[in-house]
């Protein structure tokens, strides 16, 4: 094969293994026109660790790595790649290990920590040529005009370092248009869970879903909502109760609260709820991927009321596609794109004002009203799948080489 028609080669740098980005970077792999390797910073996640979020200790129970060529730069502590003293030798020899590969482009996954930000320089500096995958939005942290505005400085000088900018939605697209980034550098792909993963999860624990309520004392007529999350103040957990506490008791009855995750707010979240919901709530701690399907089936509406840092909220691709209904503030990117008229969301779904308990409980009325015999899920059909990503960057990737 000449240079002229060799593949392309594209490589990838990410911190640390992510399970929806596994079929990604698979499906690119398997591109007999590209030649793919993925260069992790650490392994957080492959073996077991501690998650400060979640307060466990836990791996994935899935192999996030099957399916394309990859490299572990370190087996350090996630948070290690945000201290510059590791940073910047673990760049280097991310650098040298790039320049062996000889890759057309590089495609950096965000601007953060500090070993992406030192990596993303030291290639630039070489001449390399960039693509970037980010989640930029202007709603996901409240911050002063004069921080607001040196930020803005600083991020429109960094986004100029690459050649073509993949936002994840509609608020991200927003942003780098904001920001000054070209149209024509611009290829908007919305964010994806593993949608295939989830699809056979659907098929496996759709038919218990009677069985699965009941064992969790759920009856087909009662309401149950789902907490799918950290519990943590971003997520803001209090919303919920702080809503549920302003529906009248008649209406309250009729609802319960399945809570799947954990966090430093868990015990207070797990006795308020109990007060509110009495005999109505299981909280059920940290569920891996392979269980999560479960705990879907049974619900019948994700409650998501995050109020910072939100810049997509992928249980929501998750909720939809088992066909819960969707009850979620403003301030999750997901909810203008997945949520919102005119996305086919199931009926009694809702976009909230964020941080408004009074909104989430009439959002949480017309559910109701709409489903007085209960609700039947039906899963959303056409999601964001991670092919969008993989055909989006490889038909960028291959304009590239051809011009």
């Amino acid at each position: 094969m000449s240079a002229s028609q060799r593949p392309c080669r594209l490589a990838v740098l990410i911190t640390h293994p992510i399970q929806y980005f596994r079929p990604v970077f698979a499906e690119l792999a398997a591109d007999p026109e590209l030649e793919l390797l993925v260069l992790f910073g650490c392994d957080h996640g492959q073996r077991q660790s501690m998650d400060p979020d979640f307060r466990v200790a836990f791996a994935w129970d899935s192999d996030l790595t099957e399916g394309f060529p990859h490299l572990f730069m370190s087996q350090r502590p996630l948070a290690d790649l945000s201290r510059w003293s590791v940073a910047w030798p673990l760049a280097w020899a991310a650098r040298e290990r790039l320049r062996t590969f000889r890759p057309d482009r590089v495609l950096v996954f965000a601007y953060t920590p500090a070993w992406i930000t030192a990596v993303t320089l030291l290639l630039r500096l070489s001449g390399q040529r960039l693509f970037l995958r980010a989640d930029g939005t202007d709603r996901a942290f409240q911050r002063s005009r004069l921080k607001s505005l040196f930020k803005d400085l600083l991020l429109q000088r960094w986004y100029r370092q690459f050649d073509h900018i993949f936002p994840i939605g509609s608020d991200s697209l927003d942003h780098f248009r904001r920001l000054g980034v070209k149209p024509q550098a611009l290829t908007s792909v919305r964010y994806s869970v593993d949608v295939d993963f989830f699809a056979d999860q659907v098929r496996t624990w759709m038919p218990q879903r009677p069985a699965l309520r009941l064992e969790q004392g759920f009856s087909g007529q009662e309401l149950v909502l789902l907490w799918s999350a950290k519990m943590t103040a971003v997520k803001h957990p209090s919303l919920l109760l702080e809503a549920l506490m302003l529906l009248p008791e008649s209406l309250r009855s009729r609802f319960c609260l399945l809570a799947v995750g954990d966090g430093p707010l868990r015990q207070r979240f797990e006795e308020q709820a109990g007060e509110i919901l009495p005999g109505r709530c299981r909280f059920l701690g940290f569920q891996n991927q392979g269980s999560l399907g479960a705990f879907y089936v049974m619900a019948d509406v994700l409650v998501f009321p995050s109020q910072q840092g939100e810049t997509w909220g992928l249980v929501v691709n998750e909720a939809l596609q088992f066909g819960c209904a969707v009850i979620t503030s403003d301030h999750a990117g997901s909810a203008r794109d997945l949520v919102a008229a005119p996305a086919p969301s199931p009926p009694g779904s809702a976009v909230f004002a964020s941080k408004d308990a009074a909104a989430m409980a009439e959002a949480l009325s017309r559910f109701a009203a709409l489903h007085p015999r209960g609700f039947t899920p039906e899963p959303i059909r056409g999601l964001p799948h991670p092919r969008d990503l993989a055909q989006a960057v490889s038909a960028v990737l291959k304009a590239s080489c051809r011009a």
